[in-house]
């Protein structure tokens, strides 16, 4: 609890508020580290129904920024610690299904949900479901289709009422603790699994391989999220195997794909980072820390360390370029991945759209009345050449390149992968779609239409 002044006694939720109110204050990148008195503090706190409401108010004081056309402060949120465990290593533990599903065109007449990803760990993902396959039915109910009109390479819905009740079906599936879901692979074959929505550690290894040319040898890796990685994790020794074959193979180039990369521990991306790098950056500035005015002060950290951070090699990978597949929702500690790199290596991104998601800045976990767990933006990461402020994300060099659900990861005839691998190669202006299509037949037709779930916001903590 926060101290107040004398005669100042205020209830359980009135302080829980007032004190989310204080530590915003304190750690914002954007503070101006000026504290109210107690009576103008409880005035501003007590006009908000909910600790969400007063947070939401308290990121609209941020500077406006017209690339999103709201307040800066996207990123600050809360926790509520009922939910989770006691230290931010928890988030690798993640529940539900982990199936993340979109509607997509398999033919010129009807759409289907479509996985576009199942998260390592997950009970979809041991169950052998995977990126491409086309959901047939869930339960007893086995009519998933949707009609569609497709012209001109776009296809579109002809009847709104049918897909809105097909959307309505997977929600609600989503949210059972159980189902019988049958899908279609993508060599024909048909496979009924029964999954579970429960609690899993995360595996954020998607795919890794190695594709052996006669002129050289291109590392893959697929990553969904920075989980910590401290010795003796079962990650760590997951990621240590990855590259331990790179460097068996030496590969030239590595394919590092992002796509639904939303963030993690920044630890892990100096982890990555050093696994990367080559031997004349070993020792050079990897990037450092942006802090408001009171966090700068050494006496007010709160048990965090700000200093600077050093490249400390870890590899014998002698690479010549390392691309990065990304999407919109390619997030916080992916970027700064990028980032970190971009002053020492050829770094090639390859985008759906224009880039990544934009998220420059960081936070820490503070516990509030053991309720809450309050998230702040509060710090700002650059790398060796200044470079930091990409609120509107990371640019492409190549962009609007089709992420091709239709395609497991690590497919090399999937249009994102294609692509690095043709540029790699020496291909460049070869088409990486046409490539992607050539033995598919009616997979000409094969559209993303739109989503039906996502991936969650990023984050990027200590």
């Amino acid at each position: 609890m926060l101290p107040i002044s004398e005669g100042n006694e205020r209830a359980a939720d009135q302080q829980l508020k007032d004190s989310i109110f204080h530590y915003y204050k304190l750690y914002s990148l954007w503070s101006d580290n000026i504290m109210p008195e107690d009576k103008a503090l409880f005035s501003f706190t007590d006009s908000y129904a909910s600790p969400v409401d007063l947070l939401t108010a308290l990121k609209r004081t941020t500077p406006f920024h017209a690339g999103y056309n709201a307040s800066i402060d996207r990123f600050s949120y809360l926790e509520d610690m009922s939910k989770i465990g006691s230290s931010p290593d928890d988030i690798e533990v993640n529940r539900g299904f982990g199936l993340f599903v979109s509607l997509g065109a398999v033919n010129e007449n009807f759409a289907y949900p479509i996985i576009y990803y199942a998260e390592g760990g997950s009970s979809a993902a041991q169950s052998g479901i995977r990126r491409s396959d086309v959901i047939l039915g869930i339960d007893d109910d086995q009519d998933f289709s949707v009609p569609v009109s497709c012209e001109s390479g776009s296809c579109k819905f002809t009847d709104e009422k049918i897909r809105q009740a097909v959307v309505n079906k997977l929600l609600a599936a989503m949210q059972q603790s159980s189902m019988r879901i049958k899908v279609r692979h993508t060599d024909g074959n048909e496979s009924t699994k029964s999954i579970s929505s429960t609690p899993y550690e995360v595996n954020p290894i998607i795919k890794n391989k190695v594709f052996l040319y006669p002129a050289k040898a291109i590392g893959y890796l697929a990553l969904s999220s920075f989980e910590a990685v401290p010795e003796g994790k079962a990650n760590r020794s997951r990621l240590n195997q990855v590259f331990d074959d790179f460097e068996q193979n030496q590969i030239r180039d590595l394919i590092f794909d992002l796509r639904y990369n939303t963030g993690g521990h920044v630890s892990t991306v100096e982890y990555m980072a050093n696994k990367i790098i080559g031997a004349t950056a070993d020792r050079a500035l990897m990037y450092k820390y942006i802090l408001n005015t009171y966090l700068s002060q050494p006496d007010n950290l709160p048990g965090e360390s700000f200093d600077d951070v050093n490249f400390q090699r870890r590899n014998n990978l002698n690479l010549s370029t390392v691309y990065f597949l990304v999407t919109d929702v390619t997030a916080s500690a992916s970027e700064l991945l990028i980032n970190v790199l971009r002053p020492y290596m050829n770094v090639v991104i390859i985008a759906e759209h224009n880039g990544t998601y934009g998220k420059p800045v960081g936070f820490f976990r503070q516990e509030i009345m053991g309720k809450k767990g309050l998230w702040v933006a509060s710090f700002k990461l650059t790398n060796a050449r200044n470079q930091t402020d990409y609120w509107d994300g990371i640019g492409g060099d190549q962009r609007n390149v089709r992420d091709y659900i239709f395609r497991d990861f690590g497919d090399a005839e999937e249009d994102m992968l294609s692509a690095a691998l043709n540029h790699s190669l020496g291909k460049a202006g070869s088409s990486a779609r046409a490539s992607a299509r050539s033995d598919r037949g009616q997979a000409v037709k094969m559209t993303r239409i739109e989503n039906v779930n996502i991936v969650s916001q990023g984050y990027m903590r200590r």
